[in-house]
């Protein structure tokens, strides 16, 4: 396999870093899958600790034959800039940048533009529809740990989560 620097969107005002993992195989063109964010900031992949679930699916899917596109999520490189944003939705967040990834795959020569696939992790599972019918235009949509729940309900059950979480004294502060 061989990982490629590349640039999302190096024309717009949110460039973003990534890689292109490509097979080494050179038997036709490549089949590919982009891969998109949970929700928060996140690096190319997905990084949690010494967990990195987007690498190790870069690496295994790029050793059975397909190239898999993955890149630091806008609020992870923008986060400071885009906190005082009142308009920001998921489209800015994860939506556009998704899309992107997806055209950029497809002008790449070594890629099968029939065969361009989305997988989204979490809230990236939860978008993966949207995103293929507002541009993508994948040839299917994998859902990794998506959610039939609206995305508000999940953030209270979250808090909630993380406030029971907390000792004695630090849940008295959280309640104020």
């Amino acid at each position: 396999m061989i990982d490629e620097e590349i640039v999302i969107g190096a024309d717009t005002k949110f460039p973003l870093n990534g890689i292109l993992t490509i097979p080494e195989e050179t038997n036709g063109l490549f089949p590919a899958v982009v891969l998109v964010h949970g929700s928060g900031p996140s690096n190319r992949d997905e990084r949690v600790g010494n967990v990195a679930p987007f690498k190790d699916l870069a690496e295994g899917l790029s050793a059975r034959g397909i190239a898999v596109i993955r890149y630091d999520k806008r609020t992870f490189v923008y986060g400071k800039q885009m906190r005082t944003d009142s308009g920001l939705s998921v489209r800015e967040e994860t939506m556009e940048d998704a899309i992107r990834a997806a055209n950029l795959l497809r002008s790449d020569p070594r890629i099968d533009a029939d065969k361009i696939f989305i997988l989204g992790h979490s809230m990236g599972g939860m978008l993966a529809p949207r995103i293929d019918a507002e541009g993508g235009d994948f040839a299917g949509i994998i859902m990794m740990a998506g959610s039939p729940r609206k995305l508000e309900e999940i953030l209270l059950d979250q808090g909630e989560d993380a406030l029971h979480s907390l000792n004695r004294v630090l849940k008295i502060i959280a309640k104020k």
